[in-house]
């Protein structure tokens, strides 16, 4: 076997086990107990997928592709405010489910838009209610 042949066939090995434990992380988190689906976007920048988990005041936010464990984006409950809701636009369609909520929301004073589930949603707005009062 030639040098050349010895060095593919460890990239394609590692190549199969990154994309391995890539799945595995997203079929792990998704069974942890309040995991959602999540696609986030920033003003007007593209569609990013993820896992979200509730826990506690927090909506932590994993990116879809990765073997990383801590969060890419942590949402507090006390700075997330709902501006509107809706369904995809035709352009939206293409990227989303057509079952989807769009939300548009205010994360202390950046906006961001979110997309999930009318089940997933539900369950979003009831956590952000269930916020204490503010002082």
């Amino acid at each position: 076997m030639h040098i050349v042949d010895i060095v593919a066939v460890c990239m394609i090995a590692v190549l199969a086990l990154v994309l391995i434990a890539t799945i595995s992380r997203q079929r792990w988190m998704l069974r942890a107990g309040g995991a959602i689906p999540l696609a986030v976007r920033r003003s007007e920048t593209r569609w990013t997928y993820g896992i979200a988990r509730y826990v506690g005041g927090e909506l932590r936010w994993y990116r879809a592709l990765g073997i990383g464990t801590r969060p890419s984006r942590t949402f507090l409950r006390s700075r997330v405010t709902v501006l509107s809701h809706r369904k995809p636009t035709d352009a939206e369609k293409a990227v989303l489910s057509p079952t989807v909520v769009v939300v548009d929301c205010l994360d202390g004073s950046s906006r961001l838009v979110l997309a999930l589930g009318e089940g997933a949603f539900t369950g979003f707005v009831s956590w952000l209610e269930a916020s204490a009062p503010a002082n």
